[in-house]
């Protein structure tokens, strides 16, 4: 009887282990979605004004043309007119040798443009040109059919499109007919001339041979004799079939969607509507473009070419010239906020920038604009594309994805097959882009990153940039694991890189130098070291020195007024604590399958979890709505004052189940959730746009963007619109190794940048047999003196005295940068000198102009 008790509590306490005291969901934050009510509409059909005016401030006048829903804007500053869509014809349509298609005409003339996908997981384009704004002729309808409503409000409108085919199904008519009744009819050789071509002796039936691809020429003879002689319905027919056998039944493809144009201070706001979305039951709606064509500049203008660019966010910012000739170049799309953590891959992409900022922007010669995305970024894809493709039209818009897929692949060998999973609810938000239209001086990208930087002031980020000294940030390699053997058998000890007394020693050697505005990043610091399992607590690494050492290294730093920061990650572990629980928090990609944060194998570009070769398990990746419960948890741990984040705020994953879906949309709300409730002095590294005003420092910011081959330059447009405001840094230079350390320290100079390095006490040799290798250099004593020198000599340069206020290209890979108090560069990125006027300026080098 004992043991049995005994037995019972066991298993009792072990129950309790594994099922109490887990970590709590947090509630997802409500979407952006306004209601959506379609009382008020005016039937287009019944509305002829071309030109109505709509709205009006100071700046800025709203006019739309009721008989197609296009609209434009007046600038009143400048006289310059915004469009929805081109008011000329495309000048290919007249242009001998130029073939231009309808495809890419109905194009121009479209507002939206809707991607779809059947229960089969095939996808379909579709716009709204001919299937809502002007129908072609059909058996019912005229052409030039609009079957779209509009609903005026204070400052703007609204526009619920019903895009449909109007054309008759094949449906409407029997397959069959009896011989007894086609004998009786009145149009019995008509039938059988155009339609009824096939009879059957057996069964004594005429059938209609060519059932499902009758022209509408067809279609209309058909509908004379069966409606208007007969009386027949759609009903009957069907009825008719299904008494002879024929149960194929076609549901028509149609959809409602609503678009919003209001007037701002700035210009206009254009969203697409969330809950005016209807889709039929079998298909649904896999993305969205919004005004593909608005603002787009065209290629000539009375045979004289037309001068500008469009601005992306990709990397730190480029530039793709009107007209540049690369029609044959890929055109450009990318999804903000790059790749779903918790959708990885099975395969490694091509290194690439990511989008870090809902922003891009077109200048013409006679204004431009700043297209800030605000609802449903985290959703968005940026395209833009050059003239002499498809049309003579440069163009640049936004996408919105509804939902998420992944592409899963069935079966083996050369059954092998792709199926595309999709999730089934639209995600819970609006989608909207915002137009700041520019002019005068501000019509550069420089006032598009101003643009941007107003926003996010806007938005709560505040200024903290308050140093006017070149602030040197460190991060210290700490605790990492490696394999080792005791007869044969491999087992992971814990080794250290840099002690706490270690790195007390590096700082004091770096504040005897003179270097005293420093801020230190401690990476591997606790629980489980570089691999760090779930920081639900901080258990500080003993071989750094343990939490005694830790907090004489955070006292010592602290009277010295330097910040030590605490380098964690809420959204992965490399391990749980207890049973279970990888199934309770890891997020789940759409497959069912658990994510994980792939560590890929370069030259097979597949994860090691898939290749023979060894290596530890991939990281498990969590599910965004224990981020909270985990930060709690952590915190009440540590009583640090700063910490640096890691992924959060930099990268977003989902969680995809049939029953819980968590976009990447809904794990932005989570994360600002999250940010916004930290007391902590933070860190981001390279942080979304959303994540900005959270951050105290930013670090790692991208000083290059993805060379496309369409791309013609690259900018700081990031650090245009963050300099002044807080203080960020480039990679570490001594660990970005694509470039050389001259390439990546001009990099610093052209973008207002503070310093980084990544910095070791001991060699970095001693990590080439572990998996943290990609720390090649880090040593510290083989970057003293360049630190010191380049410390050194941005500070006699005075770069943070003021902050970056002008950017402009003066040369082939020559740029000149301008400062707020006057200090001016040139900067020579080329590998042989360069000679501006009087001036010649090194290879790798820059010189003083201004200042």
């Amino acid at each position: 009887m004992k043991k049995i008790i005994i037995l019972s509590l066991i298993v009792i306490l072990l129950l309790g282990y594994v099922f109490l005291f887990n970590l709590k969901a947090s509630t997802i934050p409500l979407g952006d979605v306004q209601s959506f009510e379609k009382t008020g509409f005016m039937d287009a059909e019944t509305l002829s004004n071309v030109d109505r005016w709509v709205a009006e401030n100071d700046d800025f006048a709203l006019y739309l043309d009721e008989t197609t829903s296009y609209f434009r804007v007046l600038d009143k500053r400048s006289g310059t007119i915004w469009r929805s869509n081109p008011n000329d014809r495309d000048p290919w349509e007249t242009t001998p040798g130029k073939n231009i298609t309808v495809t890419a005409i109905e194009k121009q003339k479209s507002t939206l443009e809707i991607t779809y996908f059947d229960k089969a997981g095939a996808s379909t384009t579709i716009n709204n040109y001919k299937l809502a704004i002007s129908h072609p002729a059909s058996v019912l309808n005229d052409a030039g059919a609009r079957t779209y409503d509009i609903k005026y409000l204070s400052n703007g409108f609204q526009v619920l499109y019903r895009i449909e085919d109007l054309e008759i199904d094949y449906l409407f008519f029997p397959k069959y007919l009896p011989k007894d009744v086609m004998e009786t009819l009145e149009d019995r050789s008509i039938l059988e001339s155009i339609a009824y071509k096939g009879f059957n002796e057996e069964t004594g039936l005429y059938e209609i041979t060519a059932y499902e691809s009758m022209s509408r020429l067809v279609k209309n003879r058909l509908y004379e004799i069966f409606y208007e002689k007969l009386g027949y319905t759609r009903e009957r027919a069907i009825e008719e079939n299904a008494l002879y056998g024929y149960f194929e039944f076609y549901e028509k493809v149609s959809f409602e969607v609503a678009v919003e144009v209001l007037l701002t201070e700035e210009g206009i706001k254009t969203t697409i509507l969330r809950d005016s979305i209807v889709e039929p039951d079998n298909v649904k709606i896999a993305n969205i473009i919004l005004y593909p064509l608005f603002g787009t500049a065209v290629s000539e203008v009375a045979d004289v070419e037309t001068e500008g660019y469009i601005v992306l966010p990709d990397g730190n910012g480029a530039v793709i010239d009107f007209n540049n000739g690369k029609s044959y170049q890929n055109p450009y799309r990318k999804h903000l906020y790059g790749q779903d953590l918790s959708l990885l891959p099975y395969k490694m992409e091509e290194e690439q920038q990511k989008i870090n900022i809902p922003l891009y922007g077109m200048v013409k010669e006679d204004g431009g604009y700043a297209a800030i995305i605000s609802q449903g970024d985290a959703m968005a894809n940026i395209h833009a594309d050059v003239s002499g493709r498809i049309d003579s039209y440069n163009k640049v818009f936004t996408s919105f994805d509804m939902r998420e897929t992944e592409r899963v692949m069935l079966g083996s060998g050369f059954n092998q097959y792709g199926v595309n999973l999709w999730t089934k609810a639209i995600v819970n938000t609006d989608f909207s882009v915002d137009y700041h239209f520019l002019t005068g001086t501000d019509n550069s990208y420089v006032g598009i990153a101003n643009a941007y930087r107003t926003y996010l002031l806007n938005q709560g980020l505040t200024d903290k940039d308050q140093t006017e000294d070149t602030i040197l940030n460190l991060s210290f390699i700490g605790a990492y694991d490696k394999k080792e053997f005791v007869l044969g058998v491999p087992y992971y000890t814990t080794r250290s890189m840099t002690t706490f007394k270690q790195a007390e020693s590096i700082i004091s050697e770096m504040i005897d130098l003179g270097l005293t505005s420093l801020s230190i990043n401690y990476l591997g610091l606790m629980n489980g070291g570089l691999s760090s399992d779930l920081h639900t607590k901080a258990d500080i690494e003993r071989i750094l020195g343990g939490k005694r050492g830790y907090n004489h290294l955070e006292n010592t730093l602290d009277e010295l007024g330097i910040p030590l920061y605490a380098n964690i990650d809420l959204s992965t572990a490399s391990d749980y604590h207890k049973l279970f629980d990888r199934y309770r928090y890891t997020a789940s990609r759409i497959d069912g399958s658990l994510s994980l944060a792939f560590t890929y194998h370069y030259p097979s570009r597949l994860p090691y979890s898939e290749t023979q070769y060894q290596h530890s398990a991939d990281d498990f990746v969590i599910n965004p709505v224990y981020y909270q419960a985990i930060y709690d948890r952590f915190t009440k741990d540590y009583d640090g004052n700063y910490l640096s984040l890691g992924y959060m705020g930099s990268i977003l994953s989902g969680h995809y189940t049939k029953s819980d879906v968590i976009y990447r949309q809904d794990a932005l709300r989570i994360q600002e959730m999250v940010l916004a409730g930290m007391t902590e002095t933070i860190m981001l590294e390279n942080p979304l746009g959303f994540a900005i005003p959270y951050a105290d420092v930013i670090t790692d910011l991208p000083t290059e963007a993805t060379l496309y081959s369409i791309i013609d330059d690259q900018i700081p447009l990031v650090q245009l619109a963050l300099s002044g405001l807080i203080d960020y840094s480039t990679q570490s230079i001594n660990v970005n190794n694509s470039r050389s350390v001259d390439y990546n320290f001009l990099k610093v100079l052209e973008t207002g940048s503070n310093l980084k390095y990544t910095l070791s006490y001991d060699d970095s040799r001693e990590l080439l047999a572990t998996e943290y290798n990609y720390y090649m250099s880090t040593q510290y004593t083989n970057w003293v003196d360049l630190i010191e020198l380049q410390v050194n000599t941005m500070d006699d340069l005075g770069i943070h005295e003021g902050y970056l206020i002008n950017h402009e290209r003066i040369g082939l890979n020559v740029y000149q940068v301008t400062y707020s108090h006057g200090l001016t560069l040139w900067i020579n990125y080329n590998l042989s000198p360069v000679t501006i006027g009087v001036t010649t300026i090194d290879a790798l080098d820059y010189v003083v102009v201004g200042g």
